[in-house]
């Protein structure tokens, strides 16, 4: 009989918590495309930097494939052929990337990584969802689950870049697979061999809905990742993908009308917490693609090394915590979500203020440090909130396509077309920075400079990129402002008629005498409590 755990009876409790630990972290932080090694990888391989970037989305496109599949695997195979199957399948890949030189391979190798991933996260998250909120109640587990996650990821980017900066970049695939390997013997002795429930076939999945999502989804990342290489829409590549995404998603949608068993059903697109959802999880991604930025003004303005640069990720590790508990709170005491998502944009939003008047090419990496953890701050806020809201009210099978989607909206779509956004926007800052600094190089005599003209050019193109990336910020603080508007234009929660006529007649002073006392009660908590949300 399924005893509701992994591991086998003989083994003790603490010993299945600790266990549980040691595959989790490992696991959360295994990945095809590490960003701390980037650009020593696409140096090493003489790359695009987009066919590493396309890899790293097609990661994420794997996750949202295997997550509406997650309970028939779960109904099929034993908790232990998952783990063992999943673990072996990222080591190989992981090695494959490791020694191969193709991008296409690179980019297969992250989408079968990240599919493989989400299930055997999956395995560990259902025990620690129940060991962290065994009264189902979401907020206290993702109030824990992802400060820990986001975190584990901070801080493995220093540890990896640190590898990477002392031997190649090759040894931190290689160090990862001999992890996931340890983790198989791991599970070859320790997790029982007890199913889940009956086991059910795998020949009702809709193959061909499958096939259809992850071709429209790589068809877009193409799209937004490529775009500026290929020229936008001047180039036949460009207009033959986005075409084909949207004719291969339309096909996605239109076959659900027509299957027993939708891979992604139609009903959640009924439901408003969906759809005002996955406008906030766009948002979110410009608010995420903007480490870019911070990224351009480290390295290339203040010359940071690898390590260095990711020793800031640190930084962010005491505004993940607090960001944590200021969110576990806020639960707690039943204030409104809408204004929980709002002031972690209010923090991001300071974050990037303080950005703005940091921009200097000779600021000490130190001043960094209180602008890195207001943007953990809202990160982990936004992680929490927006993801509880745009899961809540779903039933098993609707929450795994929503959460299937959500997480290709969330690290993909929204974070690779604000990163298009972006760079195209300090391309263009730049040429023009680059313009208007020529415009007084004909005043001046370049022969006292040493180095001449070519040293007059590295400076102007020094200066172009600083200017790009202060007034990209400033527009990146209009935005977010704009995207605080928008949120508080949202409305969350369903309303109630009689109370915007008590709430009327209590502003303009009117009598309320006769209304119902539990109906007045409730709309004066509700005002208290809204006054209390925006003075946080």
């Amino acid at each position: 009989m399924y005893n509701k755990g992994l591991f086998k009876d003989w083994v003790p409790k603490p010993v299945m918590l600790l266990l549980i630990l040691a595959y989790l972290f490992p696991i959360l932080i295994v990945g095809g495309i590490y960003t701390a090694n980037f650009r020593e990888m696409m140096s090493d391989l003489a790359m695009y930097s987009e066919y590493l970037s396309f890899a790293n989305y097609a990661s994420f496109i794997g996750m949202g494939t295997a997550l509406p599949l997650l309970l028939r695997f779960k109904m099929r195979f034993r908790s232990k052929e998952l783990m063992i199957t999943s673990l072996s399948t990222i080591a190989l890949c992981s090695v494959v990337i490791a020694t191969t030189d193709s991008p296409y391979v690179i980019i297969f190798s992250n989408f079968v990584i990240g599919f493989f991933k989400i299930i055997a996260i999956i395995e560990f998250v259902l025990p620690l969802l129940h060991i962290l909120s065994p009264d189902g109640d979401r907020t206290k587990f993702y109030t824990i689950f992802y400060p820990l996650s986001i975190t584990t990821a901070q801080l493995s980017t220093y540890l990896f870049a640190k590898i990477a900066y002392n031997l190649e970049w090759e040894s931190v695939y290689l160090v990862m697979a001999i992890i996931m390997l340890i983790l198989v013997l791991v599970s070859v002795i320790f997790m029982h061999n007890l199913r889940f429930s009956r086991k059910l076939p795998l020949y009702q999945i809709d193959m061909l809905s499958m096939l259809l999502f992850v071709t429209s989804f790589f068809l877009l990342t193409y799209v937004l990742v490529f775009a500026k290489q290929q020229d936008w829409f001047a180039s036949p590549y460009i207009q033959g993908s986005s075409v084909g995404f949207i004719i291969t998603f339309a096909l996605l949608l239109w076959r659900q009308k027509g299957v027993k068993r939708p891979f992604v059903p139609l009903t959640i697109f009924k439901k408003k917490n969906f759809i005002q959802g996955v406008t906030l999880l766009m948002g979110l991604g410009m608010l995420l693609a903007s480490a870019t930025i911070q990224n351009t003004f480290t390295v290339g303005i203040l010359g940071l090394n690898s390590v260095t640069n990711n020793l800031l990720n640190y930084a962010m590790v005491p505004g993940l915590v607090i960001g944590a508990i200021y969110a576990r709170k806020w639960y707690a005491k039943r204030l409104p979500t809408k204004f929980l998502i709002i002031s972690g944009m209010v923090f991001y939003t300071l974050h990037f203020v303080m950005m703005y008047f940091l921009i200097s090419p000779n600021v000490d990496v130190y001043y960094l440090i209180i602008p890195s953890i207001l943007r953990g701050m809202g990160m982990v806020i936004l992680f929490i909130s927006i993801w509880f809201y745009t899961l809540d009210g779903f039933d098993m099978a609707e929450t795994l396509a929503v959460a299937s989607l959500a997480i290709v909206i969330r690290s993909m779509v929204s974070v690779a077309f604000a990163g298009a956004i972006y760079s195209w926007i300090f391309y263009k800052l730049q040429l023009q920075g680059l313009e208007n600094i020529a415009h007084h190089l004909d005043a001046i005599s370049l022969s006292p400079y040493r180095g001449g003209g070519l040293a007059v050019y590295g400076r102007s193109r020094l200066q172009a990129v600083l200017t790009a990336s202060k007034a990209l910020y400033g527009y990146t603080i209009i935005a977010s402002m704009l995207l605080i508007i928008y949120t508080l234009m949202l409305r969350f929660e369903k309303t109630h008629y009689r109370r915007i006529i008590l709430i009327r007649k209590l502003i303009k002073g009117e009598s309320i005498k006769g209304y119902n006392h539990s109906a007045r009660k409730a709309t004066v908590q509700s005002i208290s409590d809204s006054a209390g949300a925006v003075a946080v």
